[in-house]
């Protein structure tokens, strides 16, 4: 590098690309003008493909994959950046997928890993004046077989065998929630920088003292140009931090000294730290960071964080009472039951999501009373925004490594790409405090057992498995532990999701994905309770999207109906019309079968059921050491095209009846209830079992009342508990108001063994007030399962539109009232409610007039 005076770095971000298809003339300049883009994008734009989400138009663009594509930008240098003793880099963030890069004709790059982030020397390539960057990506598809003769097909769930030969987000090649639609292009920025000396990366690697009173802090700067270098620079560190409420807390410099891998190492402490919470835990506290880098009085680079510091751990102990043991996240010193989503990538083209987009979908986490994300292994590492805003709103993040449902390969060349995925990975997320786990992958277990020719002994912790033919193990299980504890140490590490015991399904050890409703047994699902586990990381029911959705996507009219062909290209689960068609069946009674009725009977079915998830496993967080079930996250939160999916908000943000469900069983304070039925005898009990469909055998009911308190404080509550006949409206028992004292950050049992007749339809509905202000903080109904075989005559429901809000009141207890505001897109704080006589309900909506238009329908 130059002995005189180091001057400012200069980074320019390419934008403005043209494109065209490889082997043509003509270039077509993209007209959104984004740092970064997609050939699908681009074509959509231009008019030369239809909108792939409407109609059947999936069909129509297939041949998009079929070809080569081609981009371009061009960018200006000064003599000035070129002076002697100046470095040029190019930087790529990603580029999908099989890219190679040109420099004024000259290659200077191939990369087949979408995930890879990097910088090449091109001093000796760029020129004074107009520079011309070409990259050229290459069939992905043919790529990917290519490499399955080579090394050889493997086992998987989803898409095809070829999928996992290429480092490619894997929902491209389709999924059972998405299209096939296989991108390509520089999906995210591409930058020039010029430099003497460049800070690349900076890790604020601090480490939170076991009784919290004491965060270390080490600041360690990555010096591009300096590598091989070792020892003092003509530089300084002036790092700056200012406390949650901005007040200066540290102002030091540091001189830069270097070790052999280019990286500076500063150490500093803070005493009696603000440190981070997840939400409804504490408050989401960051530091503000300013590292400046300094030559003389020359500022050269300013790199700003906001960093949040906290302790986080996996604990895995002993239970009392029940065998195995925990799976639960602790912040802080404070175990944490996760209430949550998993979430895939929310568009097929994600460079068509703005920052908006993310902040939109984070607060609808939020709102929902989630307080974790599950970032799928089959989509992306997601955007820098997404993680900011988990910081900034509280919402853990547990992220998976892009691996799903497959047999991965382990030959050199791909050990040798995964690990530089990782490593580039774990450095551009590691100063998130959000994120709380590392997972090697998705399902990747359960591919193994499924196959009996995959060669996997959960009790082999030896060997070499590279030799065998489930060679990925040796990544889950060797490589990504080391690299996590080398670059990401504050975060703790999960092999696989699910993982853990025996089997991956091993309900006592580990995370389990609970597939057993709608996939595997088809059990009912009033029976979660039977199929929970330590920590549920997947589980969902499908419905079909908003009314309002369906006119988006679907534009003919005679194809509006729920088995047309539109209808059933947008589900791509396998079996969906049996499934579907079961759970509904077996549980509501459908109306008719035009489209409303089956997208009000779909969505209540999916929000019964999901309430019942949550309600069942949240119970079984029942204190220190008897954490029997620390989580719930839904498979999923949210689609990426209009679907009919298991997600419980629609591509379009419009929340399905289910994510008020999930919202309302995941509130900090909530009431628990369940129905159980006792037989009067073992043998009534097993002939019932046995010949479930003539059940005539004598039995009786009882009610479950319990409390969930998922704050850090004791709550004093009053239980008021009514028993109402449902046909009738009559009110058949009241109990005494019942003084409770909720335990904190865990369920409470109130009542147990009420008992409640049902042959007459009875229906039990309980209200927490809170015992000092004498408000409602929740409230709920047990209603007689199934929903079919209830009859709900004259009801009187009424509504009242008031701005920014709806009354509303019954005169018998009535199910699943869903508000609806015509040609308007509003917010709505809770819908799909059950009502009572006697308690009205007041449901908030943002932007509501008094004079709009507001429907309702009830089951």
């Amino acid at each position: 590098m130059t002995s005189g005076p180091v001057k400012p770095t200069h980074s320019t971000t390419l934008a403005n690309w043209s494109y065209r298809k490889a082997g043509t003339e003509k270039w077509t300049a993209s007209k959104h003008g984004r740092p970064a883009t997609q050939i699908h994008v681009d074509l959509l734009d231009n008019g030369e493909i239809p909108d792939p989400f409407l109609d059947e138009n999936e069909k129509l663009v297939q041949w998009v994959a079929d070809e080569e594509w081609e981009y371009q930008a061009e960018f200006t240098v000064s003599s000035e950046q070129l002076e002697s003793g100046k470095k040029t880099d190019f930087v790529y963030e990603g580029l999908d997928t099989v890219a190679t890069v040109y420099l004024n004709d000259k290659q200077i790059l191939h990369s087949e890993n979408m995930f890879h982030i990097g910088r090449v020397d091109i001093t000796k390539d760029v020129k004074v004046g107009t520079n011309n960057v070409r990259i050229f990506f290459a069939n992905a598809l043919i790529r990917s077989r290519q490499l399955e003769k080579i090394h050889g097909k493997m086992r998987l769930f989803n898409g095809e065998t070829s999928r996992v030969q290429l480092r490619k987000s894997q929902y491209h090649y389709g999924w059972d929630w998405g299209p096939l639609l296989m991108t390509s292009g520089p999906y995210r920025p591409v930058k020039i920088e010029t430099y003497n000396y460049l800070v690349s990366d900076v890790f604020v690697n601090a480490k939170v003292s076991d009784d919290l009173k004491e965060v270390t802090v080490s600041i360690e700067g990555e010096i591009e140009g300096s590598k091989g270098e070792p020892g003092y620079l003509p530089l300084q560190f002036k790092v700056d931090i200012k406390s949650p409420s901005g007040e200066q807390v540290v102002n030091k410099t540091f001189d830069i000294s270097v070790d052999k891998d280019g990286v500076s190492k500063n150490s500093l402490k803070i005493e009696n730290p603000q440190l981070w919470y997840p939400a409804n835990y504490g408050e989401q506290h960051l530091y503000h960071i300013t590292v400046d880098v300094v030559s003389g009085s020359e500022t050269i680079q300013s790199i700003e964080k906001d960093v949040g510091f906290r302790k986080v751990e996996l604990i895995q102990r002993p239970l009392v009472d029940q065998e195995g043991t925990t799976f639960f996240f602790q912040v802080n010193n404070i175990p944490i039951y996760c209430a949550g989503g998993c979430w895939i990538p929310a568009h097929s083209f994600t460079t068509c999501l703005t920052n908006d987009d993310y902040k939109k979908w984070i607060k609808l986490m939020i709102d929902g009373h989630q307080n974790m994300v599950r970032i799928w292994g089959g989509g992306i590492y997601e955007e820098d925004i997404f993680y900011q805003e988990c910081d900034r709103l509280g919402i853990m993040v547990w992220q998976d490594f892009m691996f799903a449902c497959g047999q991965y390969p382990g030959y050199p060349e791909f050990l040798e790409s995964v690990s530089k995925e990782a490593v580039d990975q774990l450095k551009r997320l590691r100063n998130y405090c959000s994120i709380v786990l590392y997972a090697g992958n998705n399902e990747d277990y359960q591919v193994a057992e499924a196959y009996p020719e995959i060669e996997y002994d959960p009790n082999d912790t030896t060997s070499d498995y590279l030799k065998t033919n489930f060679p990925a193990r040796h990544i889950y299980e060797k490589m990504f532990p080391e690299l996590v504890a080398d670059y990401s140490p504050a975060v703790p590490y999960h092999p696989g999701s699910p993982w853990g015991g025996k089997t991956s399904s091993d309900p006592t050890i580990g995370d389990i994905h609970q597939w057993n409703v709608w996939h595997g047994n088809q059990e009912k699902y009033q029976d979660w309770y039977k199929l929970g586990g330590r920590f549920v990381s997947e589980f969902g029911m499908e419905a079909l999207p908003d009314r309002k959705t369906v006119d988006q996507f679907v534009t003919k009219e005679h194809e509006k109906y729920p088995q047309s062909r539109t209808m059933d290209l947008h589900n791509k689960s396998d079996g969906f019309e049996r499934r579907l068609a079961l759970y509904v069946m077996e549980n509501i009674k459908v109306e008719g079968m035009d489209i409303d009725n089956w997208i009000y009977a779909t969505q209540l079915m999916q929000s019964e059921c999901l309430a019942y998830a949550y309600r069942c496993w949240r119970r079984q967080w029942k204190g220190p050491g008897r954490e029997y079930c620390a989580g719930a996250l839904v498979w999923q939160v949210n689609d990426c095209w209009p679907v009919t999916s298991w997600a419980i908000v629609d591509f379009y943000y419009r929340p399905k009846l289910s994510y008020y469900a999930v919202k309302r069983e995941s509130s900090p304070v909530w009431i628990g209830m369940y129905r159980n039925v006792n037989y009067l005898s073992e043998e009534d009990k097993k002939a019932a079992e046995e010949v479930p469909t003539f059940d005539y055998f004598k039995r009786e009911h009882f009610e479950d009342i319990w409390g969930v308190n998922n704050t850090i404080h004791e709550k004093k509550v009053v239980l008021h508990v009514e028993v109402y006949e449902i046909e009738s409206g009559k009110l058949v028992e009241t109990l005494p108001p019942k003084p409770v004292t909720l335990k904190a950050n865990q369920t409470t049992e109130i009542i147990q063994n009420l008992p409640v007749e049902s042959k007459t339809h009875h229906v039990v509905y309980c209200r927490l007030v809170d015992a000092d202000s004498n408000k409602v903080i929740a409230r709920g109904g047990d209603w007689p399962q199934p929903l079919k075989y209830l009859s709900f005559p004259d009801r009187q429901v009424k509504v009242k539109v008031e701005d920014g809000q709806v009354r509303l009141s019954t005169n018998k207890p009535v199910k699943g009232v869903e508000i609806t505001v015509k040609n308007k897109d509003l917010f709505l704080e809770d819908n799909g409610i059950d009502l009572f006589p006697g308690d009205d309900q007041t449901v908030i909506i943002r932007g509501l007039l008094s004079t709009d238009e507001v429907t309702i329908r009830h089951y």
